[in-house]
């Protein structure tokens, strides 16, 4: 007996449509598809066996609307007799509007999706395996070019030569592709997954991490740990163990906190620790331990302390370790343990400590560390523990470090651990540990949607059997399914002299088609009283 995978598409969450006042008549193609390790197979699973391939999800869908996914359409299950590690899962998803296509067109295109699907994706494996993030994204892009031309070519011929006259004059209007995506199961465990569609909205709250902290690897898959919004701020940056300040608009102070500091769970519920005036400033960041160092427009250097550090309490009273000058930096940011540092309109990377890291005291003298250039970077950010992280303006994330964090030394050799597209975030800031926090901007995408689900890993049960005859009755169903939708077709091209013969062959074809069916509940039937019979007897 084997282990089963399963997958149910729970819910679609609509965030923008293009479709105007009337919204949007979303459906979904689910797939899975499975690739062998060892031998390089490929395998493809459609949805389920009563899927039609025009289900609408909910007609007149508008943005901030969520609908549940049904399950005829968002569950599949699928078993694998062979070591399941031996297998890479995706799931591969199109995202359609319904408009006018015929349903036997449509059929036509879905057949053509799934067909195409395992033989895209077994031409590009060898690129999908690479550990270049451009030659894999350029391989994903291959495969929906693929898909797509063979999902075109399918509906283009399967039209009519009266469906066809009839789009040229505007009275019948195709279905629309809005977007399709993927996600790869690797690790194989039971976990919730979300899928994006037609292009985010920006302003969400990224986490990546710095796993070696050393210059080598690259920094490249972020978590989603914050839905939204976070473009909005005039100010965010980290205190460190978890700790977010934000400063909206209306210049209070907020402290969030990111619990679990891995990716996972949602950073959403602030509390307000200062009362208001925090946006005037020119510069705000942490010296962590619950400090923060504040440059007002006249240039003086402020030392607040946010003695609680768990989000009660008022930030308010700050004192002043720079008389002036602080405003005209570039960069302004803090190394940890009393180490800011600066970097000038001339370039120079500024060292400068705070000895005393109590409010007291002035910082005014500082060393120089970098002799120039620094005041190109699009973002400049300390990692803590000598780390400086740069973006440079080709979008690269720079690793730098400060080896001696006295103030003596030269900075001036990075290594790129980010490849590209760094400099597209509002804000990118360290969190410690390796930990970098990144808030997108805000995007307009003509559609967005997302799907939320779960992924499953099912050991073998006592059912296996019963289990083998749903699988082996649904194939039966779908094939004869099959063979109608192609005879259909073929009634519709034919001659009138040959219409009688095929239709004939349509009625034995729909008789199979009962039989199947019947065979198919009988074989849920006893599934399900197998199921009944083994299930765990509850002791009172």
């Amino acid at each position: 007996m084997g282990t089963t995978v399963g997958v149910t598409l729970n819910s679609l969450l609509c965030n923008r449509e293009s479709q105007g006042s009337d919204g949007s008549k979303p459906y979904i193609w689910p797939a899975i598809v499975w690739v062998n390790k060892d031998t390089g197979t490929v395998g493809v699973m459609a949805g389920p066996v009563e899927q039609s391939a025009g289900t609408v999800i909910q007609s007149g869908m508008h943005p901030g609307q969520s609908a549940d996914i049904p399950s005829n359409v968002g569950t599949m299950l699928r078993p694998f007799e062979d070591d399941l590690s031996n297998h890479v899962i995706i799931l591969a998803t199109a995202l359609w509007q319904r408009n006018d296509t015929p349903d036997n067109v449509l059929q036509a295109g879905f057949d053509a999706y799934v067909n195409s699907l395992g033989d895209a994706i077994k031409g590009q494996l060898l690129f999908l395996n690479s550990s270049d993030q451009a030659t894999v994204d350029a391989a994903v892009q291959k495969i929906k070019d693929e898909v797509k031309s063979a999902v075109t070519s399918a509906i283009e011929n399967t039209l009519s030569t009266f469906q066809k006259a009839e789009i040229l004059a505007g009275a019948l209007t195709l279905d629309g592709i809005i977007d399709n995506s993927s996600t790869v199961f690797r690790n194989l465990v039971a976990a919730p997954f979300t899928m994006s569609f037609g292009g985010s909205l920006g302003g969400r709250l990224l986490f990546y991490r710095d796993n070696t902290q050393n210059g080598t690897g690259d920094v490249d898959t972020p978590a989603v740990i914050g839905l939204g919004g976070w473009q909005d701020f005039n100010f965010l940056f980290s205190g460190g163990n978890g700790i977010i300040y934000a400063v909206p608009p209306d210049g209070r102070l907020l402290f969030y906190r990111d619990n679990t500091q891995n990716g996972t769970g949602d950073v959403d519920t602030p509390s307000v620790i200062g009362l208001g005036g925090w946006q005037q400033f020119k510069f705000l960041f942490s010296g962590g331990n619950g400090i923060i160092y504040a440059v007002p427009p006249d240039g003086r250097l402020l030392f607040y302390r946010d003695t609680t550090q768990n989000g009660t309490g008022d930030v308010n009273t700050p004192s002043v370790i720079g008389l002036g000058g602080w405003a005209d930096f570039k960069f302004l940011f803090s190394g940890g343990n009393g180490i800011i540092y600066a970097v000038p309109p001339d370039g120079r990377l500024l060292f400068y400590r705070d000895n005393t890291q109590n409010g007291t005291g002035d910082v005014d003298t500082p060393s120089v560390i970098g002799l120039g250039g620094w005041a190109d970077f699009q973002f400049l950010f300390s990692g803590g523990n000598g780390i400086i992280y740069a973006v440079d303006n080709d979008g690269r994330l720079l690793f730098y470090r400060d080896n001696t964090q006295n103030g003596t030394g030269d900075v001036n050799t990075p290594s790129v651990i980010g490849l590209g597209g760094w400099t597209d975030f509002n804000f990118l800031f360290s969190g410690g540990n390796g930990i970098i926090y990144a808030a997108e901007k805000a995007l307009n995408p003509a559609d967005s949607y997302e799907i939320e689900g779960d992924f499953q890993v099912i050991p073998p049960s006592p059912c296996e059997a019963e289990q083998q005859a749903v699988n082996a009755a649904t194939i039966a169903v779908n094939d004869i399914k099959a063979q109608i939708r192609e005879l259909q077709t073929e009634f519709t091209q034919a001659p009138a002299s040959e219409k009688p013969g095929i239709l004939l062959d349509i009625k034995d074809a729909e008789k199979e088609l009962a039989q199947a069916k019947t065979q198919l509940s009988e074989a849920i039937a006893a599934l399900n009283a197998c199921q009944q019979r083994n299930r765990p007897v509850r002791v009172s």
